[in-house]
C-alpha cells in the first residue's frame, strides 16, 4: 500500500548560527549523527501525539519481507486530497517496491539449475473509501507495474522482463467493536497476471496490542503453469504461492508497526519461514 512525504524542511547544523558574541561555529561532523537522531526521535514523537482536531490527509508507508529464499521491501503513499484520511472520499495510492529471489529447476536436458531474480513493481491507483460501520470498504483501480529480471534466462518461466496493465485492488475492514477487528486484501494485475489475497483477525490482548492469525495466497502465470504442469520433469520448483501465520500489530492515533511470521510455500512439497514488518504513519 509502496515515497517518502516530509513535510517541512531541513537546515543543514553548519548553517545555524550562535547567539551571543563569539563567531558562528560548525557542528563537528562526528556530532552531526547524533544529533540528527536526536532531532529526528523528537520530531517523530512530538507528530505522533494525538491532536484532537487534527486532519490527516496522507499515509505514509513501508515495510519488508523476506524468507528463505526471496526477500522484498516496499514504500508507498495513500492520500485523500479532500478530507480527512479516515473518512469517506476519494483517495490516490502511490507504491513501489523492490527484491530479489532465487530458485532452482530441471532444464530440458534434465540438469538442474540455479536462477537468481530481482523484481522490481509499482502502482499509481485511485480510489474510494466507504465507511459502512462496522465495515470499512476500500476500491482502487489503475495500472500496475511489473518486472523480474532472471539470470541465466530460464525459457520454462512465463514471469520474465517488464509487464505493465490495469490493476484492481478491494479492501475489507471489518471492526469487532472492543475486541478486535477481521480484515480482507484482495489484489490483481493484469502485468503477469499477478494476484493476491491476505485476511487477518485480530483480538486485542493488551491496550492498542491485538494478535491473530493470518493467511495469504500468492500466484502469477508461472504459478499457474505450475499447477496446471505439474508433471513436467522441468517445472519450476514453488517460490511463494501460499502462506499462513500469526502476526501482532500496535496501533497509536496516526499510525500503527505490524509484523508476522510463519510458513510459506505450497504445503505439497516445499515450505520455508518468513517474516514481515511493516510500519504506517498518517500526516
Amino acid at each position: 500500500m509502496f515515497f517518502t512525504w516530509v513535510r517541512g524542511s531541513v537546515v543543514p547544523l553548519s548553517c545555524v548560527v550562535h547567539s551571543g558574541t563569539t563567531k558562528p561555529e560548525v557542528a563537528r561532523p562526528v556530532f552531526r549523527p547524533v544529533i540528527f537522531m536526536i532531532l529526528f526521535a523528537a520530531l517523530l514523537a512530538v507528530s505522533s501525539s494525538p491532536r484532537a482536531t487534527e486532519i490527516r490527509n496522507s499515509e505514509f508507508s513501508t515495510g519488508a519481507d523476506a524468507a528463505g529464499n526471496v526477500w522484498l521491501i516496499y514504500t508507498g503513499t495513500t492520500l485523500a486530497p479532500f478530507g480527512d484520511i479516515h473518512q469517506n472520499g476519494l483517495r490516490l495510492r502511490f507504491v513501489g517496491a523492490y527484491g530479489h529471489y532465487g530458485y532452482e529447476a530441471i532444464s530440458r536436458t534434465f540438469e538442474p539449475t540455479h536462477f537468481a531474480a530481482k523484481v522490481h513493481a509499482g502502482d499509481a491507483l485511485i480510489g474510494y473509501l466507504w465507511r459502512l460501520d462496522p465495515i470499512i470498504l476500500k476500491l482502487f483501480a489503475g495500472a500496475g507495474f511489473s518486472s523480474h529480471e532472471i539470470r541465466p534466462i530460464d525459457q520454462n518461466n512465463y514471469v520474465q522482463g517488464p509487464e505493465v496493465g490495469i490493476k484492481l485492488v478491494v479492501e475489507l475492514w471489518y471492526n469487532l467493536g472492543e475486541q478486535g477487528f477481521a480484515s480482507l486484501d484482495v489484489a490483481w494485475s493484469q502485468a503477469h497476471n499477478t494476484r493476491s489475497a491476505r485476511s487477518r483477525i485480530g483480538y486485542e490482548v493488551w491496550p492498542d496490542l491485538f494478535v491473530g492469525p493470518e493467511a495469504g495466497l500468492n500466484l502469477d502465470r508461472q504459478a499457474d503453469y505450475k499447477v496446471y504442469q505439474e508433471a513436467m520433469d522441468y517445472r519450476t520448483r514453488p517460490i511463494d504461492y501460499g502462506r499462513i501465520g500469526t502476526f501482532a500489530r500496535y496501533a497509536w492515533d496516526g499510525g500503527e508497526v505490524s509484523a508476522s511470521v510463519g510458513l510459506v510455500g505450497d504445503f505439497r512439497q516445499e515450505k520455508a519461514a518468513y517474516g514481515t514488518v511493516s510500519w504506517i504513519k498518517q500526516f
